[in-house]
Order: C-alpha cells, then sequence, then structure tokens
C-alpha cells in the first residue's frame, strides 16, 4: 500500500514506496538514558500535571459573526475535536497527549486523514524519533519522519498540525530540533539525580559493615570459620533477648567498631535544584503536590495553561481551516471554561454578578456550581439596574431615553413641580 495513497496527497518523487504499519510510539528504539527527560520523575509529574489540566480544554469549531456573535459550525472537524478525534483516543486522551509530546519534544505532530471525498477521518499525535525537511522541485514542504519501528514515511507538510514550544533558535522547529534535547534542563535532571542517588548510598552505608571481628593468634581458615560462626549465633542469641545490647566475645577475639558517618543531602540543595525543573516547566510546587489555593492556580492558569490553549487555537486554526474560512471569522477555540478554579465564595459571586449582567444562563451557572442542567435552564436573567452607557445621562434627569434626541421631553407642555 502507497502511504500517499493513504494521506490522500500528492507523493514526493524521491520517497519510495512503503508500508503504512500504524502512527507507532518509540517501540524498542534505545535511547541513551541521559538524553531522556522521562527518565526523570519529576519532570515526569510536571508533564503529567500541564497534560491534566489541559485536557480539560473544549475544543469548538465556530464562526465570529459580524453583530459580534459566535455559532457553532457542526462539520466534520467539530465532530472529531469535540467528539472523535480517531479511533483510538477520546478528546482528553487526545489533547493529554498532544500537550505531552510537546513538552517532551518542544514539538507536536498531529496528522489530519482525509478520505477519497475530502471529509476528515480522524486526527492523529504523532511520535517519530527524527523529523528531517524536505522540498521537492516545485518548492513543496515535506516532512520526512522516521518512527521507532524503523520505518521513514515523508508527509506533506501542509497534512499536518504542528505546535512548536520554545520556538526562538531553529527555524522551523520549537526548541533546538524536531525532537529537542533539552539540553539546559538535562543538566538540572542529572544534578537532581546525582543528588538522588547519593542519598539512597547514604541510606545503604547504613546497612554495611559497623565493624570488625579481630581474632587474637594465629588461626587456621577452618578455625577463622568456626569463630565467625560462634560470633554470628551470640548476635542471634542477642537479638533474642529483649532488652539486651551486650554481646559476648571470648578472649580468642575482639570486636572493633567502625564509624559509619553517611552524609544526607540537605535540604535547601535539593529544594534549589529541584526548583530548577519545576520552573522550566513553570510547575509550582504546590501544583506538583495537587495542594494549591484560589491565587496559586489562576497563576499557573495565566502562565502556563493559557499560553498553550492560545498555541493549541492558532495551530490548529491555520492548519485545519483555509484562509477564506480564516476570513471569514472561522476559528478553532480551545475553550478554557472547565479550568477555572475558585473557591465556592469566589463562584456564588460570579454567578450573581454575571447572571445580573445577562452574561450566565440558569443551566451556566448550576454548571459554575457543578450542578446539573435543569430543564428551562437555558434562559437568561438579567438585571434592570443595567442600562447603556449612551443613555445614562438622559436617564439620571429623568429624560425619555426613548425619544429621538431633539424632541420635548415635556408632558403636553404640563411640567411636573415639586409639591411643597
Amino acid at each position: 500500500m502507497n502511504i500517499f495513497n493513504l494521506f490522500g496527497k500528492k507523493k514526493d518523487k524521491h520517497t519510495s514506496n512503503t508500508e503504512l504499519g500504524i502512527f507507532t510510539s518509540n517501540g524498542g528504539f534505545l535511547f541513551s538514558s541521559s538524553n531522556r527527560i522521562e527518565d526523570s520523575d519529576l519532570a515526569e509529574v510536571c508533564i503529567d500535571r500541564i497534560a491534566t489540566h489541559i485536557s480539560k480544554l473544549k475544543p469548538k469549531h465556530i464562526k465570529q459573526k459580524k453583530d459580534g456573535s459566535v455559532e457553532i459550525i457542526n462539520d466534520e472537524i467539530n465532530f472529531r475535536l469535540t467528539q472523535y478525534p480517531n479511533e483510538y483516543m477520546t478528546v482528553s486522551e487526545f489533547i493529554y497527549k498532544v500537550i505531552s509530546l510537546l513538552l517532551m519534544n518542544n514539538n507536536a505532530f498531529i496528522y489530519q486523514m482525509y478520505d477519497e471525498k475530502n471529509k476528515l477521518r480522524g486526527l492523529y499525535p504523532l511520535n517519530p524519533i527524527s523529523v528531517e525537511v524536505k522540498k521537492d522541485e516545485s518548492e513543496n514542504l515535506f516532512l520526512e519522519m522516521k518512527f521507532g519501528d524503523g520505518e521513514t514515511y515523508t508527509l506533506p507538510y501542509e497534512s499536518l498540525i504542528h505546535l512548536k514550544r520554545l520556538y526562538k533558535k531553529h527555524e522551523f522547529f520549537g526548541g533546538d530540533s524536531a525532537t529537542s534535547t533539552h539540553k539546559q534542563l538535562l543538566k538540572s535532571i542529572n544534578t537532581n539525580e546525582n543528588l538522588l542517588a547519593g542519598l539512597e548510598n547514604a541510606i545503604r552505608s547504613s546497612f554495611q559493615i559497623k565493624g570488625l571481628l579481630k581474632m587474637n593468634g594465629l588461626l587456621s581458615e577452618k578455625d577463622k570459620q568456626k569463630q565467625k560462626d560462634l560470633f554470628d549465633e551470640a548476635l542471634k542469641q542477642n537479638n533474642n533477648i529483649k532488652g539486651s545490647s551486650i554481646v559476648p566475645v571470648d578472649t580468642k577475639a575482639e570486636y572493633i567498631s567502625l564509624n559509619v558517618d553517611p552524609k544526607l543531602v540537605d535540604k535547601e540543595t535539593l529544594s534549589f535544584v529541584q526548583g530548577k525543573i519545576l520552573n522550566y516547566f513553570g510547575v509550582s510546587e504546590a501544583i506538583l503536590n495537587s495542594k494549591y489555593d484560589e491565587n496559586e492556580y489562576n497563576a499557573f492558569y495565566e502562565n502556563t495553561l493559557e499560553p498553550l490553549s492560545i498555541f493549541l487555537s492558532n495551530a490548529f486554526s491555520k492548519a485545519m481551516l483555509t484562509p477564506n474560512k480564516l476570513l471569514d471569522g472561522e476559528q478553532i477555540i480551545f475553550y478554557a471554561e472547565r479550568l477555572n478554579y475558585a473557591s465556592w465564595s469566589s463562584k456564588i459571586n460570579a454567578v450573581e454578578k454575571l447572571m445580573g449582567l445577562g452574561i450566565f444562563s440558569v443551566n451556566e451557572s448550576r454548571g459554575v456550581l457543578g450542578y446539573a442542567p435543569i430543564e428551562g435552564g437555558d434562559k437568561r436573567i438579567q438585571s434592570l439596574n443595567f442600562i447603556n452607557a449612551k443613555h445614562a445621562d438622559k436617564y439620571q434627569v429623568g429624560q425619555d431615553i426613548n425619544k429621538k434626541e431633539g424632541e420635548d421631553n415635556t408632558d403636553n407642555g404640563n411640567t411636573n413641580k415639586d409639591e411643597k
């Protein structure tokens, strides 16, 4: 099967025919442990925290109308984004994997599979181990991707959704390449792992030899073993006697104690090194340990989660929509309505204010508070204490704001006088 027949795109003439297995993970491909950030449990947890929260986003294909209203476009794109990205993943799993790949490689590639009728069949996150940029004679852009199973495919760039992180050094990829080495991060990770290894060695050393049993006089190997067995038996007997810490030995043997003083890493040093890893990902210690308050989560959202949601919206819109559709107001937006964290009192205050402005419907307000929708709850309630800003001055002096400017505001020549 020709790979480009499946992709529905023209084939690069420099590309040989091959069979498409599946968009594989790294499989049996061997990495150097010093070059894998996922070997660090701390880095792995940071990635998990970010990807877990980002997976709450709700992507939608919408159209921004000229009157300011927003219409959800119920087409195949919206179906894939909101219900069924591909046959292997839910929407949350799809977003989780895309963000995980982005954080691990500073790049994420999603393949858009279309059928012969140009209908979107699925969105597939790719996990190549190497990527190279190629061009054909017509200057069309391709990416040559090698996967963990040893297969190599050349894909038209226009068929991919490409997300980039730390996009500054390389002209085309985020980080320093398509599968970034994270040189700066790895320094901190290796230092942290060495500190933890030192801590482990210190703990192990506390279980090692505590002393020597010196035999007085020249003994044969048989006699040495006999003395050792007698000492071992004395230790066993001592352990069986509660409260005793004395091991008896005869004059032929002398016990010499060895003072083992393992040095442990101080808390400040370990926190400093681990803090560098947390800062690299934009995860605070409170988020890492899931012990955050409202202010800490809002800082995490604004500094880490919101930029990623914008990256997703921009990349998906650019790759999946034509320039004409973009000019017509169509967008793909990853809404963060499920990411807002607030205390109960803050939620109550928000509901009261937003319902009064007509921004929230009854069911939307119930959703904020964690309650299920009710029948007839889609209506909006608005306070009468708000008016159009341009009519505020007239409203204040009692002028009829329904009359056109210049009209007399008197009632058939009669004026109201204050009664004294």
